[in-house]
């Protein structure tokens, strides 16, 4: 079943969904695209309000489709370490929807460039793997 994740520890405050991934003033204060991602077809937002919360839904529901990632949780876990769990999630089983997307509307610029970086490198490298071609 094709879902989404928000992941912040604000997610009851001024950082919800509405606010963070569909609000177009909000986009453009923290540097992101004025439109937002076309997610709505996933239904509501699955909130995480803390990196093991994040877990407990990805572990009961699968990977999802889409995630929007805070970097600071106030579990003194960080939104990095969700995005590692997603990552060894799926090189142990292959499990991340085909079309998976993300983004990271922290405003902590050096965790935000941390979960983007990792996030691309893996998936770059998740495509490349999926178009070889096995020896005969």
């Amino acid at each position: 079943m094709a879902w989404k994740l928000f992941v912040d520890d604000d997610a009851d405050g001024s950082r919800r969904p509405a606010i963070s991934v569909e609000n177009p003033g909000w986009r453009v204060s923290l540097g992101l695209p004025p439109v937002p991602p076309d997610v709505f077809h996933l239904g509501d937002w699955v909130v995480a309000r803390s990196h093991d919360e994040a877990i407990a839904a990805m572990e009961a529901r699968g990977l999802p489709d889409f995630v929007s990632f805070d970097h600071d949780l106030g579990d003194g876990k960080d939104g990095i370490a969700v995005a590692r769990w997603i990552i060894e999630r799926d090189l142990d089983d292959g499990s991340l929807p085909d079309g998976f997307g993300y983004e990271v509307h922290s405003a902590n610029p050096v965790g935000r460039a941390n979960i983007s970086g990792l996030m691309e490198s893996y998936l770059r490298q998740r495509t490349r793997n999926s178009g070889e071609v096995s020896p005969a």
